[in-house]
């Protein structure tokens, strides 16, 4: 279930379609669990718009299922404020500095809000730094909204050509633990120019640093918008400096793929179009977002793939490459992972994937794109997410009953802390074969001893401030 706030006092609650449904229906209320016992509306959609509602309270609600068997339990309650903030700015002049312009964050015209319930605001939003260097010392936090913009419709240049933007900010693990590299989207004058610029964490909220990518701006007035492209946002953005540029970073390598071996994983990627890279850098990592800051290898510029060896079979490990010219680092590749196995392991640390492509349940999403099916497609690029509340589960049919003898938990960076994995001969009756209170998230493989048609991740605490998101699922046994 997504929650947008709209313009016009509403709130429009959307859900992923639940196989068998006749209708749904909505629950509200102005308190965390006090929905009722009364629905506001009955549809047979899977959006519903609440229309005419105050500016005052926060909005908590559910959504169940009614289907032949009866009404189902609810989805973990969503809250929302409505109407979200009208965004103004952008249009500030860039202040002289050396033979470039800068601009303050706290200036731009922020877009894409949403409302987050665990910190009772909505974002992007403007707050104080004390390691700010604009003259109020107040930053944008870019975080918690997926479709978050800071725009600058004024950025003047004398002429058109090659220009440096250059990003001041900061960020700490804060909500994302283990999250070390935050990726950011760049938009000039409507054009995406990249969806991966890369932004190192810097360890602290208040410990700032630079990343830079090269344009082409026209001369006159332009616009230059940051974009989220997930909710790891830049925590603390400051300023943008804009100033002329005579070469530029290579252009980001395209097509990485990686292959599993014993204790090793073949990286390939396709050369930078760009830019002239002198060398690769290579980042791992054992979550998505994961990777260190200090890259694993480097290879030449004309070289564009790499081994990486010594590693444990049975973990998954993640990976992106960025390309390097004397001008600087290139934004990255796409992020790929690959888990090393003995040789007749099938690369998922313990034999074949029972549960690849079979039918997947959860107790709820966190929107229509993280549905429970995400976690049992066989591509981590992909995931399911459940709501921001506990207890949630996720279950998969393994079509009959197995041995499960191995299961690997492939977490994004909302995990589980407290969670059981159960087996069942009918959905119905649930056995414990698994149960911890110290959950690390990243790749967690667990070997288990169980019998039964279903497996099921039962998560009772979250890490995290968000609910519990996995790139895949894998059940091992025969």
């Amino acid at each position: 279930m997504e929650l947008h706030a709209g313009a016009d006092s509403s709130i429009t609650i959307e859900w992923s379609p639940s196989p068998g449904a006749t209708s749904y229906r909505i629950y509200r209320g102005t308190t965390s669990g006090g929905e009722g016992n009364t629905p506001i509306a009955t549809t047979t959609d899977t959006e519903y718009k609440d229309a005419n509602l105050s500016s005052t309270p926060v909005y908590f609600y559910q959504v169940t299922v009614v289907s032949a068997g009866g009404e189902s339990a609810r989805t973990a309650q969503d809250a929302s404020k409505t109407p979200p903030p009208v965004g103004t700015g952008g249009n500030v002049a860039g202040v002289p500095v050396g033979n470039g312009k800068v601009y303050y964050c706290e200036d731009a015209l922020l877009g894409g809000f949403d409302w987050f319930q665990t910190l009772s605001g909505w974002f992007p939003s403007v707050l104080g730094s004390s390691g700010s260097n604009s003259p109020g010392k107040k930053v944008v936090d870019m975080a918690y909204a997926k479709e978050g913009t800071m725009t600058f419709n004024n950025v003047v240049v004398p002429i058109s050509g090659l220009y440096t933007v250059d990003w001041r900010y900061a960020f700490q693990g804060g909500l994302f633990p283990g999250v070390n590299n935050r990726q950011m989207g760049l938009k000039i004058n409507g054009t995406v120019i990249t969806t991966t610029q890369s932004f190192p964490i810097t360890g602290s909220f208040d410990t700032y640093q630079h990343s830079f990518l090269q344009v082409q701006l026209n001369a006159g007035v332009n616009s230059v918008t940051q974009f989220a492209v997930s909710d790891h946002g830049l925590s603390r953005v400051d300023q943008m400096t804009v100033t002329p540029a005579t070469a530029s970073v290579p252009s980001g390598p395209t097509n990485l793929t990686a292959a599993p071996g014993d204790g090793s994983v073949k990286l390939s990627w396709t050369a930078s179009a760009s830019g002239s890279p002198t060398s690769y850098r290579i980042y791992r990592g054992t979550k998505s977002d994961g990777e260190v800051n200090t890259p694993v290898g480097t290879t030449n510029g004309s070289t564009t793939t790499f081994a990486d060896t010594g590693l444990h079979n049975g973990t998954a490990y993640f990976y992106f490459v960025a390309g390097d010219n004397a001008v600087g680092g290139s934004p990255n590749s796409n992020e790929v992972t690959a888990t090393p196995a003995a040789s007749g392991g099938g690369g998922g640390g313990g034999g074949a994937n029972l549960a690849l492509g079979r039918p997947t349940t959860a107790s709820s999403t966190e929107n229509a794109g993280t549905p429970a099916a995400n976690a049992t497609d066989g591509n981590t690029g992909t995931r399911w997410s459940s709501a921001f509340s506990d207890p949630q589960w996720l279950q998969v049919d393994l079509g009959g009953t197995h041995t499960v003898s191995q299961v690997v938990l492939r977490w994004e960076a909302a995990y589980g802390k407290a969670y059981q994995i159960q087996v069942s001969p009918d959905a119905a009756t649930w056995t414990t074969i698994h149960s911890t209170t110290t959950g690390t998230g990243g790749t967690e493989t667990v070997n288990v001893t169980g019998t039964g048609r279903y497996v099921r991740l039962y998560g009772t605490q979250r890490a995290t401030g968000y609910g519990y998101s996995l790139w895949e699922l894998q059940v091992s046994g025969t």
